[in-house]
């Protein structure tokens, strides 16, 4: 017998009373109250008008009917196999007994139906069973149209019963999938809030020491110099956390230029002096979050690591394909792949993008993005722009 995908047991072993078995075995199921009592219909009506002895054989009939219905219902495994075996061999044992309940064949097979999964297993079984049934009627002198009433009854039932529980197996896919689509993209954002926050507190920490540092240094020497820091250090610490929330909510409205102007900042707070070669390209909202934060993750190992006097920031556009470049001039040093290196691959991934990461030729280091452009992002006439800090 086929295996039904949406009753696989549960925890462990605990098998779930949803979808076909809550259907069959549900106390609140109107359709099973209804097989059972025209059952009893079946089983009781010879017994109208007839001895004790009738009524007590009727009854033990029907009680083992409903037992079987229950153990092909509620079973699972090889058990269920042979609760149906019995099921159908009670109504081929019943039916000479009782020739006005013939539909006593149609209980086994519509309930067998709800547990295939094949439209070939039904119809083989359809047949076997049908061709037991002829044989059957043909033995006890039977009409055949008796066996006719059986193969509509069973085919109606039989087929409608197969719809249902491949409607429920197919509802039962499509919430697992959800499930799983759901946990992957709370898994991702979990991964791009990661990203993007080690990217923001990463960079404003550092920028932040640089400026402390550099007002402890001053305290003693230019007092007013250190208070500048020190409010430029506040300020920067509410940056941060205005960035941190749009980090959360992902939005990067500001831009690649707003970016730009953050970076030189901490640059000079570094005493690293910032050029831009930038061509006019209108980037969309994806390609500019990427850009800016692999810019701000340059800037801060610059800050922290580079011991640089400059920096240069390129980018061009050239046959649909945007090659954005920042190199320094300090002391480079073997190139090792980190946390922000990382992050920037996952985040250039979904757009085909590639991160480069190698030794310039001023001695220091020099990273290099390569992004296609997409529909979205219209380009303007490649005229570069230079501008240098002041």
């Amino acid at each position: 017998m086929d295996k039904v995908p949406f009753l696989e047991p549960k925890n462990g072993g605990t098998t779930s009373f949803g979808d076909a078995r809550r259907y069959l075995i549900s106390g609140r199921s109107i359709v099973r109250g209804a097989a059972l009592a025209y059952a009893a219909y079946l089983f009781f009506l010879p017994a109208y008008r007839h001895s004790v002895a009738v009524w007590v054989a009727s009854a033990a009939f029907y009680a083992t009917f409903v037992v079987l219905f229950f153990l092909a219902a509620g079973l699972t495994g090889r058990l269920h196999n042979v609760a149906f075996m019995l099921y159908f061999l009670f109504a081929f044992l019943y039916f000479p007994v009782n020739r006005e309940a013939a539909g006593v064949f149609v209980y086994p097979f519509a309930m067998l139906c709800l547990f295939l999964t094949r439209l070939r297993a039904v119809f083989l079984v359809l047949a076997a069973m049908m061709a037991a049934v002829i044989a059957e009627t043909h033995y006890f002198g039977h009409s055949l149209a008796t066996a006719e009433e059986i193969l509509f009854f069973c085919v109606i039932i039989g087929l409608s019963n197969f719809a249902f529980a491949q409607q429920e197996r197919t509802t039962s896919l499509v919430k697992r999938a959800n499930s799983e689509i759901a946990r992957l993209s709370q898994e991702a954002e979990r991964e791009r809030i990661a990203r993007d926050l080690h990217d923001v507190l990463g960079h404003t920490l550092t920028v932040i020491t640089v400026k402390l540092d550099l007002a402890r240094r001053l305290l003693t020497l230019n007092a007013e110099r250190a208070r500048d820091e020190i409010a430029d250090a506040e300020q920067t610490a509410r940056s941060a956390l205005a960035e941190v929330r749009d980090a959360v909510s992902g939005y990067r409205a500001e831009g690649l230029d707003a970016e730009i102007g953050r970076a030189r900042h901490s640059l000079l707070s570094a005493e690293v002096k910032l050029t831009t070669a930038l061509a006019p390209v209108t980037l969309s909202p994806s390609h500019a979050s990427a850009l800016c934060l692999a810019l701000r993750e340059a800037v801060t190992n610059i800050v922290r690591h580079a011991r640089a006097t400059a920096c240069r920031v390129t980018l061009l556009e050239e046959g649909g394909t945007l090659y954005f470049t920042v190199e320094d001039n300090g002391v480079g040093g073997p190139i090792r792949e980190g946390n922000g290196l990382c992050g920037m691959r996952e985040r250039l991934q979904p757009m085909k993008g590639a991160v480069k990461l190698a030794a310039s030729g001023t001695g220091g280091t020099r990273l290099e993005i390569t992004l296609p452009l997409g529909e979205a992002t219209q380009t303007q006439a490649a005229n570069e722009v230079a501008g240098e800090a002041s």
